[in-house]
């Protein structure tokens, strides 16, 4: 597991004592190339002691099924596809603009108003991730989950062991979170279920990311027109300077009509002034 990885595990312990869940041997995982992070660290205690509080269960782990509310025919196939979107993570670094360095989804940050994706309760829809980094980056996506049919990395395996841990998926599993290789791509298929409708997000796991930039809304239902000035001031801007380049010009000829106005009556008073002589 990767730094923003998550898994749902079921542990059973047949002696007392004390036992630890540890992170180990992952160092350079997340950022590669920078050996030492993530650190060796535990991540939880775990304390047993000899009481039975529970019915233990008859069946063994090993022969036990889990599945997230899907049912097997709820499975994903190619045909249940109606569109295929691309979600590129990557990052600036411009140390002139805060935060620093910056963090994008599609080439831009994170605005509460701005719906990047959409999409109909009831359809499939693949996502096509795209990670532009030399690091890691977890994505995740909130309500619906996914199945992986795609990863890969224009990194060598060889050169990065770790690597090759993180290139490994079952197609048959429900994940909302899938960790995209460094200068690598994860191609994900998300069942939109039709008992949600709104808007949710999908992010870069990691806080840091999420939090300065690396995040984006997605819409699920079909979206009231509300017309928001913001998305559309360049049509806004070249209607005004329409307008006002309009009426300079009818003012311009409004005023050319006045002056000449003057002019041809005196002319014809002239002329008339002649004839009666």
């Amino acid at each position: 597991m990767a730094g923003g990885q998550r898994e749902e595990i079921l542990l059973q312990f047949d002696e007392p004592g004390r036992y630890v869940i540890s992170q180990q041997g992952i160092q350079g995982m997340q950022f590669f190339d920078m050996w030492g992070h993530p650190h060796d660290q535990i991540l939880a205690t775990i304390t047993v002691d000899g009481t039975v509080r529970t019915q233990l269960p008859n069946t063994p782990i090993e022969k036990m099924t889990f599945t997230p509310g899907y049912k097997e025919e709820d499975k994903i196939q190619a045909h249940d596809i109606v569109k295929t979107e691309n979600i590129v993570f990557s990052m600036g670094a411009n140390r002139n603009q805060a935060p620093f360095p910056q963090y994008y989804v599609n080439g831009r940050p994170f605005h509460p108003d701005l719906i990047r994706f959409k999409a109909h309760p009831g359809e499939a829809v693949e996502y096509v991730l795209i990670n532009a980094n030399h690091n890691v980056h977890p994505f995740h996506i909130h309500v619906n989950r996914f199945q992986i049919q795609e990863m890969g990395s224009e990194l060598s395996t060889e050169r990065y062991p770790v690597l090759k841990n993180l290139l490994e998926y079952d197609p048959d599993i429900w994940r909302d979170i899938v960790v995209v290789p460094p200068n690598g791509r994860a191609r994900i298929w998300v069942h939109h279920k039709s008992n949600y409708t709104g808007k949710t997000v999908l992010h870069c796991h990691f806080l840091a990311h999420e939090d300065t930039g690396m995040m984006a809304t997605i819409f699920i239902g079909d979206e009231d027109f509300v017309f928001r000035w913001q998305d559309h001031k360049e049509l806004l801007a070249g209607i005004t300077c329409g307008v006002l380049l309009t009426a300079i010009v009818l003012i311009a000829l409004r005023s050319a009509r006045e002056e000449k106005q003057p002019y041809d009556r005196v002319v014809m008073d002239e002329v008339k002034a002649k004839a009666m002589d």
